[in-house]
């Protein structure tokens, strides 16, 4: 699995970099638009907005336990530049942490006194999935109700941001069921929940918040 993943990661990469089709971002009216958050096209913002929610996800997922620090390396590296770049960030941390690499096991990090961590704290409270899947639900309604699927499908095509966002969005779909699937190993869940990784946001986000308390 990690060689998959790395090779999905560099093929990414010269995709992006060689092959992606539209406008650069520097001449790109629609990254413009998207950055400053003033584009009119509901999908567009939906979408772009999704992949600030993505991270946050896999954040939940990685922080709110502690690992047994065997030479694996650590996941919050990875998860802050995920905010910026997603898979390009993440697919190489689950490529290197492959289960050939990963320890025995997790250390639960308990609310209490043992909880002094503050971002573990936060990545484990169910109100931070609640407002996650809240925040996903309430941009997937905007897009459906007021969106045009033909105009996203035009700046797929025109502009090379949307062009590798979108398929960023699609990989950090498909990562998030090898995520799913690793984390049952640690909380010791049925690895058929992992198929819940296929929705988009909402799938994770269901796993994380039908997680008994007192393992994580």
């Amino acid at each position: 699995m990690r060689w998959i993943l790395g090779l999905v990661w560099i093929a990414f990469i010269a995709y992006a970099l060689l092959l992606a089709p539209g406008q650069s971002p520097g001449s790109d009216p629609i990254f413009k638009e998207l950055i400053t958050m003033q584009s009119k096209e509901p999908w567009l913002l939906t979408v772009f907005s999704w992949l600030g929610i993505f991270p946050a996800v896999y954040a939940c997922m990685l922080l709110r336990t502690s690992v047994k620090e065997r030479g694996r390396v650590p996941a919050w590296p990875f998860v802050i530049l995920s905010f910026g770049l997603g898979a390009f960030a993440l697919l190489p941390f689950y490529a290197w942490s492959s289960s050939a690499n990963r320890s025995s096991g997790y250390t639960s990090l308990h609310f209490g006194r043992q909880r002094k961590w503050g971002i573990g704290r936060l990545a484990a409270h169910k109100l931070t999935h609640v407002v996650l899947l809240l925040l996903t639900l309430g941009a997937a309604f905007y897009a459906v109700t007021q969106g045009h699927p033909d105009v996203y499908m035009d700046a797929f095509n025109q502009s090379a941001f949307v062009h590798i966002m979108t398929i960023d969005f699609v990989l950090l779909t498909l990562l998030s069921m090898i995520a799913i699937y690793r984390d049952t190993e640690a909380s010791r869940r049925s690895p058929a929940w992992a198929v819940t990784g296929i929705i988009p946001i909402v799938g994770p986000l269901i796993y994380l918040l039908t997680l008994r308390r007192d393992r994580i």
